[in-house]
């Protein structure tokens, strides 16, 4: 079965992610990649969630970085990101990551778990792994998964001791993340507070009657739900997250004259650029920022509904009350995170053919600490 992620048809709206005519079953010699950070609510409670968001970040720009674009299905997950890959890559990909998980080790003082899982192995086991493509823009796409196989290889791997799907071995050099970047100061709620959701369906077919159900209690705020709104956004200080930058610049080479220069020079110039609409190359600040918003991933869905919503007050409150009467009657297990910010963390992959996606996040915890109320649901039903 020959299978090619840039090939799938289309989605082109969220809701579509509930619909199978999309999906396609992924080959059996392919392979689950999980990576996530190890004690990440310790962090999260020092305050780091940041550096916890682009260490996650950077496991997707070093693949890309490796395979020559966002050519495999991945999906962020704030502490780390899930993607997929075939057997003939899956070496020079696992070698890859555990040059981040060393940078974070170093850098961060982060411990990046980094593992895999044969789809074969997903499937012995009873569960399956299909997936679709939603076109965010031409050339930008998110993956939608479904089939319970991505939260098993999570599973397999937090559970392995022996090195055989949890990757124990580390290497020494250092990763490329060329691309990576934190430009943007936390992006304020205009509406009200910010929402991270997470929504796992008892069965599948109950999803999209529940994500129309919340796209109903949404559309009544009669708000923009996206957390990015160019009119609000601003750039961070000159120096903040410079040293990720400048290494991001190196490629992996950890030089330091030249990154360095290049980091402040793309600092200021985008600052300028922005401020008095400054055309140049492949940047067109009026393009690139309508895209920016355009190309942020902040509805996904991975076997569980994912979204990062900025909504008045009465909105987050019927939203509350409409998943714990769903939880109540055994429908559903959700978690959800109030903050007044959200985080964004981008990819800049190819401005000239506008290749570049931005990866969104609650602040204070987000998906992390909505995924604690979330687990201990579903811990519930194990029960």
């Amino acid at each position: 079965m020959s299978f090619d992620f840039l090939s799938l048809k289309p989605a082109t709206r969220f809701f579509h992610a509930f619909n199978d005519d999309y999906y396609q079953e992924v080959p059996d010699d392919w392979w689950v990649i999980v990576t996530d950070v190890v004690s990440s609510t310790k962090a999260i409670e020092a305050g780091r969630y940041k550096d916890i968001n682009m260490l996650g970040a950077a496991c997707i720009t070093a693949v890309f970085n490796t395979v020559g674009g966002a050519t495999i299905p991945f999906v962020f997950g704030g502490d780390g990101a899930s993607l997929l890959c075939s057997s003939d890559a899956l070496d020079a990909l696992i070698d890859e990551l555990l040059a981040v998980k060393s940078f974070g080790q170093d850098f961060y003082d982060l411990e990046l778990r980094v593992g895999c899982v044969p789809v074969s192995h997903i499937k012995e086991c009873g569960k399956n792994i299909q997936v679709a493509r939603l076109e965010l823009s031409p050339g930008n796409s998110l993956a939608l998964f479904n089939g319970g196989g991505l939260a098993l290889a999570d599973s397999i791997i937090k559970a392995d001791e022996t090195g055989e799907f949890c990757k124990l071995h580390t290497v020494t050099r250092l990763p490329n993340l060329e691309g990576l970047s934190c430009h943007w100061q936390p992006l304020k709620s205009v509406n009200g507070q910010i929402i991270t959701l997470l929504v796992h369906a008892v069965h599948d077919h109950e999803y999209p009657r529940i994500v129309d159900n919340i796209e109903q209690i949404l559309n009544k705020g009669n708000s923009d739900i996206n957390p990015v709104k160019i009119q609000h956004m601003k750039l961070r200080g000159l120096f903040e997250n410079f040293f990720l930058e400048k290494f991001a610049a190196s490629k992996g080479r950890g030089t330091h004259i030249w990154p360095t220069l290049k980091s402040l020079f793309e600092k200021i110039y985008l600052r300028v650029a922005n401020f008095i609409n400054l055309k140049s190359g492949p940047y067109q600040p009026e393009t690139y920022l309508t895209e920016l918003r355009n190309n942020s991933d902040f509805r996904k869905f991975d076997d569980m509904v994912r979204m990062v919503l900025d909504c008045d007050l009465q909105v987050i409150k019927e939203l509350h009350t409409y998943l714990e009467r769903e939880q109540a009657n055994g429908k559903i297990a959700y978690g959800t995170h109030v903050s007044n910010e959200a985080l964004m963390t981008c990819l800049l992959l190819d401005l000239h053919h506008s290749q570049h996606i931005h990866f969104i996040d609650g602040a204070d915890g987000g998906y992390a600490m909505a995924a604690k109320s979330l687990k201990a649901q579903t811990a519930h039903w194990a029960s």
